[in-house]
């Protein structure tokens, strides 16, 4: 268990809350399936995000009419223009209710996001393919489709480059840029194809015009390439219509609805959204702090595991329900329906959405009250029960003891609330880079980022090696040699890096332009991404001096040089929530409040470092040096960051933290992976939990295969807090990911740990 211990304490998670004496913890395996760990979010108004339907509840658009090109009257100007107008000028129609179908899915496949939008790109260009058989035939339909499919296969295998699709420019492979119906006499078929063409299922790939009373289907990375593009909007007719807003002015601007999803991360998932519904980049936004109107940018108010089952409220700006629902779509391959967590089989991600509402306002970072958890630990293993001469009954006696046992301590005492695991990266070294960003050493944070890293594939790993030995057999006093050297082999290891290596794509793209201006490089990350190896680092240093308060000064009473937070102001009151000092006030610990009793132990707040905060006055203060001290660093370091764009003013987070809303379950089963809960999704599809027993306390008339115990453990958590952190607090194990590889499903959970 100590190597364990060590991973932990690596990043200063070092202490529990409760005493050992009060429960001796117990081991359980988290998150064995994704399904295991459910979390809805919690919004400012208390109600918690649930996904209860599929279904259109605010129903159809009745009030946006229909404003449709008229075939004769476009081809009539189309003469004088020489070719039609592009038919995104015309409004959409409305989207034809019986098209939805509420019960299918954008199924993705875990193996990589390419996957999950193509997915759901294949299922739609079979209805396109369907819905346009009937007006142009089944050949000339089938053609049109692979036309767009191979832009489409194009465009998805540059995204896996993390570089941009650059299209082919006017007068290059022109005839492949599109595909001619052959000729239609009828006027008014020819105006369905268009109107077709404009519908929500095809405005995401595809545009249109006529030439010759021949219907001209353009992929939509072509659409500035149209012979006629943006002409008519010269023509004061459809200047009108385009000035018009479609949209009812007694309607709020913005969509709210439910978001739930699957093995999926929440910036993987606005993504795919974005693309399907052919959403504005959010680099257009001119709106701080949120997508804002126009932008098209997905609103949320936090991020949620990829590694779960999640829903939270999001918004978007003026988007139907009929229009977001298409993320619905998706053919079932069996007739079992597909995700939920009701099946064994794990790596499907998946996204739907239902419980639509029009608001005034869009949803933003922060805005949240908390998260709502419920968590499966299966395999549950104490020392009270493993003796080997105990009966069924007395075994889950005990171990039912130890669970009710652990709850009332986690309930009562709460965790220290450290930043999780995660908050350091995969490789736990992302606060490394903070601190040679603190330093100005720009090559040695590019070098950690790039560096060769345990447990990464055998291409992943050739490709970092390639890179370390860029300099080999260089003459290390010949700048130019080395520019020369870096540039050449940065042009050959920015076709090899994957899709998720965002960060070293953007150094070695950099480098391949300007070698050896690591600073250049490592400014050339993404702004998010550049603060959050400072934030790590910032809650290293925090993590660290809460393990020294709490082992200093106990987990239990307030003491004079403490600090508390005397205001604190949330996002709809002009503050900065979790993610800032704008709103909030804190105060020093004085005797008199001491012996007053006006404070307790879950007021106390601890700075995370920065050149706008205020420092405890007890030990804790000093404790804050010595850390900087040993990397070599000062308070004057975070006002000397040499990005311009980065500011580290620093924040205030509480000490301990309290759950609410505790609750437990025990439950007896046979299968080592059957679900023991019911996700929203399988809720929605009334699927059965089989061989579950929810009754434990009726040992004897359960059936007596049901030898594994597991626990649903569920509880209510503020923003920024980690479900993780708090599980370690209750189960007094460790939460890294190396310590649950070694658990084990059945028989002794810590069998493998203890061997080793």
């Amino acid at each position: 268990m100590q190597r364990f211990d060590s991973i932990e304490n690596s990043v200063g998670i070092l202490s529990y809350a409760s005493s050992a004496t009060a429960h001796a913890g117990f081991a359980a395996v988290l998150k064995a399936r994704y399904s295991d760990f459910l979390v809805h979010e919690v919004g400012l108004d208390g109600n918690v995000a649930r996904l209860e339907s599929l279904e259109n509840n605010v129903g159809l658009d009745q009030s946006i009419e229909s404003n449709n090109c008229d075939d004769a009257q476009v081809n009539d100007e189309s003469v004088k223009k020489g070719g039609d107008e592009p038919c995104q000028i015309a409004k959409k129609p409305r989207l034809d209710k019986n098209s939805l179908t509420p019960n299918q899915t954008v199924v993705h496949h875990h193996q990589s996001s390419n996957a999950c939008t193509m997915e759901c790109v294949n299922s739609i260009m079979e209805e396109m393919t369907s819905k346009l058989m009937p007006l142009v035939g089944e050949v000339p339909a089938k053609d049109a489709i692979a036309m767009i499919m191979k832009w489409e296969n194009l465009r998805e295998k540059q995204d896996t480059k993390d570089a941009l699709l650059t299209p082919p420019p006017k007068g290059t492979e022109d005839e492949s840029k599109y595909y001619v119906f052959p000729l239609i006499e009828d006027k008014q078929v020819r105006k369905s194809i268009h109107e077709l063409i404009k519908s929500d299922l095809f405005k995401s790939f595809a545009v249109a015009d006529t030439i010759d009373r021949c219907v001209r289907m353009w992929h939509i990375l072509f659409e500035t390439q149209m012979p006629n593009y943006g002409k008519f909007i010269k023509d004061e007719r459809y200047m009108k219509q385009r000035s018009k807003s479609s949209w009812p002015e007694n309607r709020p601007n913005y969509l709210r609805f439910v978001l739930y999803k699957e093995n999926i991360d929440t910036a993987t998932a606005a993504k795919d959204i974005a693309k399907v519904l052919r959403l504005l980049p959010k680099n257009n936004n001119k709106h701080k702090g949120g997508p804002g109107p126009g932008s098209g940018g997905l609103g949320y108010a936090g991020m949620k595991d990829k590694r779960a089952c999640t829903t939270q409220f999001c918004t978007l700006y003026r988007k139907t329900a009929e229009e977001v629902m298409i993320l619905n779509r998706g053919h079932q391959k069996t007739s079992r329906p597909q995700g939920g967590g009701n099946s064994k089989q794990g790596g499907i991600a998946m996204i739907r959405v239902g419980h639509f509402s029009y608001v005034d306002k869009d949803i933003r970072l922060g805005q949240l009250k908390g998260n709502r958890f419920d968590i499966v630990l299966r395999n549950v293993c104490t020392v009270e029960s493993k003796g080997h001469d105990l009966s069924r009954e007395e075994r889950l006696s005990a171990i039912t003891a130890t669970l009710r046992n652990a709850a009332e301590c986690f309930k009562e005492t709460g965790f220290i609330n450290y930043f999780g695991m995660q908050r350091f990266g995969k490789f736990l070294d992302t606060h490394l880079v903070g601190i040679a960003i603190l330093k100005g050493d720009y090559e040695k944070a590019c070098e950690l980022i790039m560096r060769v890293k345990d447990g990464e594939t055998e291409r992943t790993v050739a490709t970092r090696e390639k890179w370390a030995n860029r300099f080999h057999g260089v003459d290390v006093s010949d700048e130019q040699a080395l520019k020369d050297a870096e540039m050449k082999c940065a042009k050959v290891v920015i076709r090899e890096i994957g899709r998720f290596m965002n960060c070293e794509t953007s150094i070695v793209s950099s480098l391949s332009r300007n070698p050896r201006d690591y600073k250049r490089a490592f400014g050339s990350i993404s702004k998010n991404m550049r603060s959050m190896f400072l934030h790590a680092y910032q809650s290293y240093v925090w993590n660290r001096a809460a393990s020294y308060r709490i082992d200093d000064g106990g987990s239990k009473e307030v003491r004079v040089g403490d600090l508390v937070m005397t205001e604190d102001k949330g996002p709809l009151e002009g503050g900065n929530g979790t993610s800032g000092l704008k709103g909030k006030r804190v105060k020093e610990i004085t005797l008199e409040d001491v012996n007053s009793g006006n404070y307790k132990i879950t007021d106390v707040v601890l700075p995370m470092v920065g050149t706008r905060i205020i420092l405890p006055t007890d030990n804790t203060c000093h404790f804050y040096g010595e850390i900087l001290a040993k990397d070599n660093l000062t308070i004057k370091d975070f006002e000397k960051i040499g990005d311009r764009e980065l500011a580290v003013g620093g924040d205030y987070r509480k000490l301990i933290c309290k759950p609410s809303d505790v609750d437990i379950e025990i439950k007896l089963y046979k299968d080592p992976l059957q679900p023991l809960f019911k996700t929203d999704l399988m809720n929605v599809h009334n699927a059965s939990l089989d061989c579950v027993d929810v009754a434990p306390d009726t040992v004897g008339d359960s059936d007596l295969e049901a030898n594994l115990v597991g626990l649903v453990i569920g509880f209510t958590l503020p923003p920024s807090a980690y479900a993780t952190i708090a599980l370690r607090e209750f189960m007094r194990r460790p939460t890294s990911a190396q310590y649950q590889s070694e658990l084990q499903l059945e028989g002794d959970c810590e069998a493998n740990v203890i061997q080793k």
